[in-house]
């Protein structure tokens, strides 16, 4: 891997070179552009009642201090590292360990990818990805990273559904795989089952209709709370997204956050807490294939070699901060709802992508 900047010059200088819109891998959470919330005050700004984190230290890579958890040997986490989801399946329909809280909730997940669905379809939102000839044909032979791009996409893009040509349901089948995942407990089904109720009064309502509760906010600031690194992941993902009368403000001086930079402290978090974010990840494929970032070793690193000016890794770093502190303690005073606060046209929308 080439040696990273070490000076804040040098820094803001690779940055600038690099920098793709502050977004990480296409089709990733980050993935849409929006404009930065106003700065009005919230009608009930929180009191600070815990110690501000430290600022961060200028100079070297702001992200260099993250230190990844060991990812555990769960049935989730060998879900995201399987290249054959039909071994998977076959081993969980029917059986005592599918009708599990994690079971229910990794049957959801590969039928959501792999089965068809008959009746009821919702919209998925799934990113673009160039046919093999064509990805070819846009590498030039001198790309240095010609080889590794090329690795990358036949990984990023291997068929994992293979076997599934005959499996089927309808969306309520497969809506009520997630329900009982949460109702036995299962705090990532808990988060994607907010974050499902809310795309569904948005679809109803429209964008200036649909808003996030402040049930809902605990609701996830609770399941962010059991520290479990995909829960933290869509947790973080649905309290970043715009929604109608909802504007968040974060630290002493009550300021609203950056959506780009809050939204990736939260994957940041996540990485820290468990979740696979090295290199042979498909979000981490992805960005090689597609875009020739190639060189990172880690989510942390990509983000800070390709994916954030050095403004966005201050505040990311900040911002983490913050929330670690509020995920170790379940103390959340430093975040807080704005409601009733003008919001400009051009938000942000995150919707879920390679892991």
């Amino acid at each position: 891997m080439r040696l990273l900047p070490v000076s804040l010059a040098a820094a803001a200088t690779v940055l600038a070179l690099v920098w793709v819109a502050s977004r990480p891998p296409v089709g990733s959470e980050p993935a849409a552009t929006g404009a930065k919330a106003p700065a009005a005050a919230p009608r009930k700004p929180a009191a600070a009642t815990s110690s501000p984190p430290p600022a961060p230290v200028a100079g070297a890579n702001p992200l260099a201090a993250v230190k990844a958890m060991p990812v555990k040997a769960t049935l989730f986490n060998e879900f995201l590292a399987a290249r054959d989801y039909r071994a998977i399946y076959d081993r969980l329909d029917g059986s005592p360990e599918g009708a599990t809280a994690e079971g229910r909730l990794v049957l959801y997940e590969i039928l959501r990818q792999c089965a068809t669905i008959t009746e009821g379809r919702r919209y998925t939102w799934k990113p673009p990805t160039p046919k093999p000839e064509e990805f070819l044909a846009s590498i030039a032979p001198t790309d240095p990273n010609r080889d590794k791009r090329i690795a990358a996409y036949e990984q990023f893009t291997a068929n994992r559904c293979a076997g599934f040509e005959g499996v089927s349901l309808t969306q309520a089948e497969l809506d009520r795989l997630l329900a009982e995942s949460a109702a036995a407990g299962d705090p990532r089904a808990k988060a994607m089952s907010i974050e499902q109720q809310l795309w569904q009064a948005r679809r109803s309502q429209g964008r200036n209709g649909a808003t996030i509760t402040d049930d809902q906010v605990a609701a996830l600031q609770q399941i962010a709370g059991t520290r479990d690194p995909e829960a933290i992941r869509v947790a973080g993902r649905v309290l970043s997204n715009s929604w109608a009368d909802y504007s968040l403000r974060i630290g002493p001086g009550q300021q609203p956050i950056e959506p780009r930079a809050f939204m990736n402290a939260w994957l940041v978090l996540a990485c820290e807490f468990g979740q696979p974010c090295g290199a042979d990840t498909t979000r981490m494929q992805q960005a090689c294939a597609m875009q020739g970032h190639c060189d990172a070793q880690s989510f942390p690193d990509y983000l800070w070699y390709y994916s954030s000016s050095p403004h966005d890794s201050q505040l990311l770093v900040q911002y983490r901060a913050y929330l670690r502190q509020a995920i170790e303690t379940g103390d959340w005073s430093q975040l807080s709802v704005a409601r009733g606060v003008p919001q400009l046209p051009n938000r942000v929308t995150f919707v879920p992508g390679p892991r």
